[in-house]
């Protein structure tokens, strides 16, 4: 019996399988965009590393501290802050009416343009800078136009 046809098949799909798992810095930030367009805390958190740090705009977050300055969140329990305060039923319309474009800028680096209410009196944009390394979100700046 000739094993060489089934071994190359097996080979393949393990190389597939593999490729197949590791997302783009671009495609994790898409994610990240729909889960909190969503407003779902956990699958929001999911794309972040143990070690994550979040940097926000003065403000942005209750009881931030420093409290001037911008806001400086190192790892996952203080970046869920972030999140829950960006999912909240005041800064949710906010996020879901938002419209983005995903620029990838290196090979573990995204800008993400976001607008909020475009064309509207309340309208807000901005820019994210995203690091990605191993499908998570190790770095995120967050900066209001």
């Amino acid at each position: 019996m000739d094993f060489r046809l089934p071994f190359a098949a097996a080979l393949l799909g393990l190389s597939l399988a593999g490729a197949a798992q590791a997302a783009t810095p671009a495609e994790v930030v898409a994610r990240h965009v729909e889960s909190m367009k969503l407003g779902k805390l956990q699958p929001i958190m999911d794309d972040y590393s143990a070690d994550t740090v979040v940097v926000t705009p003065q403000g942005l977050v209750a009881d931030q501290a420093p409290a001037r300055g911008p806001g400086i969140y190192s790892g996952q329990a203080q970046a869920r802050r972030v999140f829950a305060t960006l999912t909240d039923k005041d800064h949710h319309p906010g996020i879901k009416a938002m419209e983005t474009t995903i620029e990838p800028a290196g090979p573990d680096s995204v800008i993400l343009h976001w607008v909020q209410f475009k064309g509207q009196p309340q309208q807000v944009s901005g820019k994210d800078a995203f690091i990605v390394r191993d499908d998570k979100i190790v770095f995120q700046a967050i900066f209001v136009d």
